[in-house]
C-alpha cells in the first residue's frame, strides 16, 4: 500500500500472514452472527415446489444462479456442488469518503474457502478450516479434523428443489448480516471508544443491491445501514447517524489445486506467504510450513528458452483513469515483462483497455482491474488487491486502487520543495537557525537568494513529475499483485553519486526495488540530481521474481530446493538483499537495524539525513519571500510550511534508529558471504546519530523560525453553513503551534528511546560486544542528560525559550515515572540511573537559580524543576519484581 509521500501499508492480509497461523485462525473465526431471515420462526417452512417457485422470478446464470423475487435473493446450487470449495470475498462496492473502508477495499476480510452443504431443509454455509494439510484418507487427516473447528456462517433454509435434476433454491439473506464484521472494522478504523459513537447494523435498513453472475463467480451486494446514536467522527453524509456502505459477497470457483504447484517460502527473500500445518510427516522438525502467494505463471512450452506465458496475467484499466494518465499506468504495468522475461517467460503481462460493453463489469472475476477512486478526505493513495486460494497461496484475482488525491501530495511536494530547491539560483542549505545577528545574516541570505530566482511556472514538468510519481506508485503496487512484500532496506545499496547521477538512475532506480517506500529523490541546487522517483524494476526486483517464478517444472521436491535455495542464499549481497514491514518497528522497540527504514535513502542515511535537514531548514528560512505569491492567500505558506516540516519527520526519526541498534542478517549458516545474524551497532556511529536528534530535534534553535515568517501563516476562514470538517476544517488556533509540534516530534522519538524493550536491549547488548565497543544503558542516559539541561550550567544563563522549557518538564516527569514507578519491563539498571540523574539535576538546578540574571520565566521553570526533583527524591521508589534485568527476570 502506499500513501504518498511514504508508501505506506501494512494491510488485513499482510497482517494475518503476519501472524502465522495464530492470526490465520482468528481471522478464519465467525466474524458476527447473521441476521436471521426475515419473517422466520423456529419451524422452517416446506420447500415450495420448484416449478411454482420461479414463477415471477428473475434469474442470471452463472456460478450458480442467482434468483430475485419480490426484492429477496435465493441462490441456486447443484447437487454437485454441495461439499465443494468455494472461495469467499467480501468487497466494499463504495466506501466512506476516507474514514476508513474504501471502494475495492479487499483485505475487509480475507479470502476464505466457503462450502454448502444440506442438512435436512436448511443450507449450512461454513468456513472450513484451511490451517492443515494432510492427506486425503490418512490417519493424519482423522486426527487433525477432530482437533480442530470450522466456522458456521449461516444455515439458510431451502425454499425450493428441482426434481429433475436435484437442483436446491436456498434462501441469501443471512449475507445481509454483518458476515464479515464491518461495525468492527468501523471501529477500529474510526478510532471509536465509547460505544454511543460506535456503528452498529441496522437490519431495518438492509436490503439486497445488486446482483451478477459470470462463469466463475457470482457477486451478491448487501446494502447495509449502520447506525450510530451519537456519531462523532463521520462528516462528508447527510446524516452521520446513518451511513449505508454496499458490501459485494463474492463467490468464486476454487481453483483444481492438482494445476497449481505451491512454491516453499524463504525468509530471505521478501514474497507474501500463508503458513499451513503439514500433518502426516514426523520425520521433520517442524510441520509448519511457509509457501508464497503468487500468480500461476508458467512458460507456454518449458522446452524454450523464451515462451509466452501459459496463464498471463491481464490487467483491465477502468474507464474511471483520467485518460491523461492511462499510459503512464499502462507503462508501469508492462514495466514487469523485463522481470519475467529474464526467466524465459515472455507477455507475462498484458493491459487492455476496459471495453466499451454494457455487460463487461469488474466485479468478474476473470478480469484483473486498475482503477481510480477519490474522497473528500486523504485516505489511502494505493493499495495493491489480492485474492488467493488460502489453501495454496495461488492469486486467483489481482488489481490496483489508486486515489487521485495522492498526486495532490505530489503538486505539494513539486511545489514547495522541488521547484524552489532545483530551479533559478542556488537555494541554501541552512544550519537550524539561531537566535539574533546569526539568524538575521543567514536568513538575509535565504532571501537575497531566492529573490532573483526564476519562478517561472512549468506546467509540463508539472504534469511530468506526476507522471514520473504516479508510476512509481503503480510500479509498487503491481508488485505486491505478484507477491511481493515491502522491501525496506531496498534504499541501503546505492551512495549518494549514484543517486545523483541520472544515468545510473534511470537504468538501476533510485532504490534497489519498487516495494521500498523511497522519498522523492531531491539534492540541492548545484548538486547532480538523479531521477526524482523510481522509474524502473530494481536488482532485487529481478532477485524475487526469479525466486518466486523461475519455471521448475519436472524438478522433484529436493531439486526444487537446491534451486531455490541458490536464488535465496544471496541475502548478504546489497542488490539482492530484503528486510520488511516488521523490520521497520521502532515504535515499540522491536525494530534494530538503522539499515531498514521507511523515507530514506543512500547507503549512509544519517549524512542523507543532514543534507535533507539543511535543506529544509534553508526552504522554512527564505519562506515568507516566495509564499504567497502575488494574488494568493496567505494560506499557501501555511501550506508550504507544513510540507517542508513533514518533509522533515522522516529524517529526525531515523537517527533514533541507531540508538541500542544492531546489524541483522537474514543469511543461513554457509551463505555466501553471510555475516553472524546480530552485530551491535559501532558506539561512535550511535553517539553521531544522537548528535544529530541534539542538533534537529531535541535543540531550541532546531525549532527557532523568524517571527516576520510565523506572523504569515495563517488559514482561510470560510463560513460553512453545513458545519462539516471535510468543507471546514479549521485548526484550533490561527497561528502554527510551533511548540506543540516540536512536542510532538520530540515526545515520540524519546518515547521511542526509553521504550522498556529498548531499556533492556541496551542493557544487555554490551554482552554482545567488547567494552566501549557499542553503547550501553548508562550512554542513553548521559547524553540525554546534556542534551536536556546542558544549559543548565551555562555561564551568564540568562533565558531558557519555550521549546527547551517544555522538552525539560517532560523529560523530567520521565525521569521522575521511571524512578518512581516505572511500568512492566524496564530494567532495574534503568530505575537506578533516572534515580541519579534526578539527583544530578537537583545540584544542577540548585546552581542555575542562584544565578542573578535569569528572566522571570526562566526562573519560575526552575523552581518548578526544582520542587519536582525534590518532591521525587524524598519518594519511595518502587521497583516492580519482574522488571528484566533486576531482580526476578520475566
Amino acid at each position: 500500500m502506499r500513501v504518498f509521500p511514504a508508501f505506506l501499508s501494512v494491510s488485513l492480509v499482510a497482517a494475518v500472514l503476519a501472524g502465522g497461523v495464530g492470526a490465520a485462525a482468528r481471522a478464519a473465526a465467525p466474524a458476527a452472527q447473521a441476521a436471521p431471515p426475515s419473517g422466520s420462526s423456529s419451524q422452517a417452512a416446506k420447500p415450495d415446489a420448484y416449478a411454482e417457485f420461479v414463477k415471477g422470478a428473475t434469474e442470471q446464470h452463472g456460478l450458480l444462479t442467482v434468483w430475485r423475487k419480490k426484492g429477496e435473493v435465493y441462490l441456486e446450487i447443484a447437487p454437485s456442488q454441495l461439499g465443494k470449495d468455494f472461495i469467499e470475498t467480501a468487497i466494499p462496492a463504495n466506501g466512506l469518503g476516507g474514514f476508513g473502508i474504501f471502494p475495492g477495499y479487499v483485505y475487509l476480510a480475507p479470502a476464505r474457502i466457503m462450502r454448502f452443504t444440506k442438512r435436512d431443509d436448511k443450507i449450512v454455509i461454513t468456513w472450513p478450516n484451511t490451517i492443515y494439510d494432510a492427506k486425503p484418507g490418512s490417519a493424519a487427516e482423522r486426527a487433525a479434523a477432530t482437533t480442530y473447528s470450522q466456522s458456521v456462517v449461516a444455515l439458510a433454509p431451502i425454499a425450493a428443489e428441482k426434481t429433475s435434476n436435484g437442483d436446491i433454491i436456498f434462501d441469501a439473506k443471512p449475507f445481509l448480516g454483518d458476515v464479515s464484521a464491518v461495525a468492527a472494522t468501523l471501529r477500529e478504523s474510526l478510532g471509536t471508544k465509547n460505544p454511543l459513537h460506535a456503528y452498529h447494523l441496522d437490519p431495518a435498513r438492509t436490503f439486497f443491491g445488486k446482483t451478477e453472475a459470470f462463469p466463475d463467480n457470482v457477486v451478491v451486494e448487501a446494502d447495509q445501514t449502520f447506525a450510530s446514536a451519537d456519531p462523532n467522527v463521520i462528516d462528508n453524509v447527510p446524516d452521520p447517524h446513518s451511513v449505508q456502505l454496499k458490501v459485494d459477497y463474492n463467490i468464486a470457483v476454487a481453483p483444481n489445486t492438482a494445476d497449481y504447484r505451491p512454491r516453499p517460502a524463504d525468509s530471505r527473500v521478501g514474497m507474501w506467504d500463508i503458513a499451513r500445518l503439514e500433518y502426516g510427516n514426523y520425520v521433520e522438525r517442524e510441520n509448519r510450513k511457509h509457501v508464497v502467494i503468487r500468480w500461476n505463471m508458467e512458460p507456454g512450452d518449458s522446452g524454450k528458452k523464451l515462451s509466452p506465458a501459459k496463464h498471463p496475467l491481464v490487467y483491465y484499466l477502468s474507464n474511471t483513469i483520467p485518460p491523461e494518465y492511462r499510459k503512464t499506468v499502462r507503462e508501469a504495468l508492462l514495466t514487469w515483462n523485463d522481470a519475467f522475461e529474464k526467466i524465459g517467460i515472455s507477455n507475462a503481462v498484458e493491459v487492455r483497455e476496459q471495453p466499451n460493453d454494457p455487460n463487461w463489469s469488474p466485479d468478474d472475476i476473470r478480469y484483473n482491474v486498475v482503477r481510480w477512486v477519490t474522497g473528500s478526505n486523504v485516505e489511502f493513495g494505493a493499495e495493491a488487491e489480492v485474492s488467493f486460494d488460502p489453501r495454496t497461496g495461488q492469486e486467483i484475482n489481482v488489481g490496483v486502487l489508486l486515489d487521485g488525491n495522492d498526486l495532490r501530495f505530489v503538486n505539494y511536494l513539486h511545489d514547495f520543495e522541488v521547484k524552489p530547491l532545483r530551479s533559478g539560483k542556488r537555494a541554501p542549505t541552512a544550519e537550524p537557525p539561531s537566535y539574533g545577528a546569526e539568524m538575521r545574516a543567514q536568513g538575509a541570505f535565504a532571501m537575497d537568494a531566492f529573490s532573483a530566482m526564476d519562478v517561472h511556472q512549468d506546467p509540463a514538468f508539472a504534469q511530468r513529475f506526476r507522471e514520473e510519481a504516479l508510476r512509481a506508485i503503480v510500479l509498487h503496487e503491481s508488485g505486491h499483485d505478484f507477491g511481493l512484500s515491502h522491501n525496506f532496506i531496498g534504499s541501503y545499496a546505492y551512495t549518494a553519486k549514484d543517486l545523483q547521477s541520472k544515468t545510473f538512475t534511470e537504468k538501476y532506480g533510485v532504490a534497489t526495488s519498487v516495494m521500498e517506500y523511497a522519498p522523492v529523490n531531491l539534492w540541492p541546487k548545484g548538486t547532480a540530481q538523479g531521477e526524482y522517483f523510481q522509474s524502473v524494476l530494481g536488482p532485487y526486483d529481478y532477485h524475487v521474481i526469479a525466486y518466486g517464478y523461475t519455471p521448475l517444472d519436472g524438478k522433484g521436491a529436493a531439486q526444487e530446493k537446491t534451486a531455490l535455495n541458490a536464488i535465496a542464499d544471496q541475502w548478504a549481497n546489497p542488490l539482492d538483499r530484503f528486510a520488511g514491514d516488521e523490520d521497520t518497528d521502532y515504535a515499540d522497540a522491536h525494530a534494530v537495524d538503522p539499515r531498514v527504514n521507511i523515507e530514506d535513502l543512500t547507503d549512509d542515511p544519517l549524512s542523507w539525513c543532514g543534507v535533507q535537514l539543511k535543506m529544509a531548514h534553508g526552504l522554512i528560512s527564505s519562506l515568507d519571500r516566495r509564499e504567497p505569491r502575488e494574488g494568493q492567500s496567505y494560506e499557501v505558506a501555511r501550506q508550504a510550511f507544513g510540507t517542508i516540516l513533514g518533509h522533515e519527520r522522516f529524517c529526525l526519526e531515523i537517527p533514533e534508529h541507531y540508538i541500542g541498534g544492531a546489524y541483522l542478517s537474514r543469511s543461513h549458516k554457509g551463505d555466501p558471504g553471510a555475516t553472524v545474524p546480530f552485530q551491535p551497532v559501532p558506539r561512535a556511529l550511535e553517539k553521531r546519530a544522537f548528535g544529530m536528534l541534539d542538533t534537529y530535534l531535541l535543540s531550541d534553535r532546531a525549532w527557532s523560525f523568524s517571527p516576520k515568517l510565523l506572523d504569515t501563516l495563517t488559514y482561510n476562514e470560510w463560513a460553512s453553513w453545513t458545519d462539516t470538517s471535510w468543507g471546514y476544517d479549521p485548526p484550533a488556533r490561527h497561528d502554527v503551534p510551533v511548540a506543540q509540534i516540536a512536542a510532538e516530534y520530540q515526545e515520540r522519538v524519546v518515547g521511542m528511546m526509553f521504550q522498556p524493550l529498548m531499556l533492556q536491549r541496551l542493557d544487555q547488548i554490551t554482552l554482545n560486544a567488547a567494552p566501549g565497543a557499542t553503547m550501553n544503558l548508562a550512554d542513553l542516559f548521559n547524553w540525554m542528560q546534556r542534551s536536556v539541561y546542558g544549559d543548565l550550567s551555562s555561564r551568564g544563563l540568562r533565558s531558557i525559550g519555550l521549546v527547551h522549557r517544555n522538552l525539560q518538564q517532560r523529560y523530567t516527569r520521565r525521569l521522575i515515572a521511571l524512578a518512581l514507578t516505572p511500568g512492566p519491563g524496564v530494567p532495574s539498571d534503568a530505575v537506578a540511573l533516572a534515580r541519579m540523574e534526578l539527583t544530578s539535576l537537583r545540584s544542577d538546578l540548585r546552581s542555575a537559580l542562584a544565578g542573578h540574571a535569569l528572566d522571570e520565566m526562566t526562573r519560575a521553570h526552575l523552581m518548578d524543576l526544582s520542587s519536582m526533583v525534590s518532591d521525587a527524591l524524598q519518594a519511595r521508589t518502587v521497583v516492580p519484581a519482574s522488571a528484566p534485568g533486576g531482580g526476578d527476570g520475566e
